[in-house]
């Protein structure tokens, strides 16, 4: 069941998804305190292992190295150049394209070619500009702000639950980074409500699930749906029990998806579960990074192999078509944001009431009112209690 007992206004003016002004107060007080999931640990496998991306502007590296990860400004401080430019690849120490000034774990400089040309040079001078990670599971978080909380902290009673559900007997199946034309916050309303499924999935996820099937749980750190598909009688249901059997694992006819705000969300479905973090990369575009892991049987298994190829090609067949289906429609919902004429409406609905959810913790965030209770002027009905 819902909480709510009525539709709810929209909170976000359409400038929060296309001003430029408003998406950098987004990220000076939102986004950049928060821990970002950024990678699986199977994706630097090996000591030297490391990857480049770009967040907010700051190209990143994350290297492995004596087994510990560590996260970068891909930088050099000699005269600015990239340190790598590939996406990801091997090395002993970070070395610079440029001219091959070398770093290590710490970010101190280790070897500087010609060194004797730039006496004298203290040491400890001109290191990397290092970035706090932390791990949960197979998860790197990353933080791109010298203090705050801990990813403990940050997680909080949802601690346990990423390690459970990203543990390391999952296997990885996709590793996806997905540009989508719109708002970063359209991704996350998008997959926050399961009211556009039938529309946009009709052929994915078919309808959407009834009220009774459903559960919402909102907290001050996120929200949570589970949906009960215990008595759905399906092609799909009876490909869910196959696949538990071949792999030999218990299976749970329960989904749950956890929004952690404000852009981390991860999904619990039978044998899968994946996790994605949404990146604005301008007021109109954003990066999805999306990580799935699957239950592919146990080590030492001979239909393991089998398995993992079975069980991981249709996970990302269904994934990247449910994917595409959103990232098309996401478009279009920019478009409409933007559009030069003021529509009528902006309204939500029972179903949708984690998008409320979430657009009322933005809206606090931003504007320097969490410790606040909500505002009067908007009302929100659960079944119980008003506040």
């Amino acid at each position: 069941m819902f909480l709510s007992t009525e539709h709810h206004p929209q909170i976000l003016s359409r400038d929060c998804y296309t001003s430029e002004e408003v998406l950098q107060k987004e990220i000076d007080s939102v986004l950049l305190p928060a821990w970002h999931a950024v990678a699986l640990k199977s994706e630097l496998p090996k000591n030297g292992s490391y990857v480049t991306f770009e967040m907010y502007g700051r190209p990143l590296i994350l290297w492995r190295y004596d087994d510990q990860f560590h996260c970068f400004l891909n930088v050099c401080s000699h005269r600015y150049s990239k340190l790598r430019s590939d996406a990801c690849g091997t090395c002993e120490r970070l070395r610079c394209q440029y001219h091959g000034w070398q770093f290590d774990e710490t970010g101190n400089v280790r070897k500087i070619p010609d060194a004797k040309s730039f006496r004298p040079l203290k040491q400890g001078m001109l290191g990397l500009k290092k970035y706090r990670l932390e791990t949960c599971g197979e998860l790197i978080f990353i933080n791109l702000v010298d203090e705050g909380p801990s990813l403990r902290e940050f997680l909080g009673e949802m601690y346990s639950t990423y390690q459970e559900w990203f543990s390391p007997d999952m296997h990885t199946a996709i590793i996806l980074n997905r540009p989508i034309q719109a708002n970063w916050k359209c991704l996350v309303e998008n997959a926050l409500e399961s009211y556009h499924t039938t529309e946009v999935h009709p052929k994915t996820f078919g309808e959407s699930p009834s009220e009774e099937d459903c559960e919402h749980q909102l907290e001050d750190w996120g929200s949570v749906l589970k949906v009960d598909f215990s008595q759905e009688k399906s092609f799909r249901a009876s490909l869910d029990k196959f696949g538990h059997w071949l792999v030999g694992h218990q299976r749970t006819p329960v989904y749950r998806h956890v929004a952690h705000y404000p852009n981390v969300m991860i999904a619990h479905l039978s044998l899968y579960r994946w996790v994605e973090c949404v990146i604005p990369v301008s007021p109109g575009s954003s990066t999805s990074i999306v990580r799935l892991m699957c239950h592919v049987g146990q080590k030492g298994q001979l239909r393991r192999l089998w398995n993992r190829y079975l069980i991981s090609r249709w996970a990302k067949d269904f994934l990247c078509q449910v994917g595409e289906e959103d990232a098309q429609v996401m478009t279009q919902v920019q478009h409409g944001l933007s559009s030069i004429d003021q529509p009528l409406g902006g309204l939500i609905s029972t179903r949708e009431e984690r998008v409320y959810h979430f657009q009322h913790y933005v809206d606090r965030a931003v504007n320097d009112r969490r410790g606040e209770p909500a505002r009067d002027t908007i009302p929100i009905h659960y079944k119980g209690k008003t506040s």
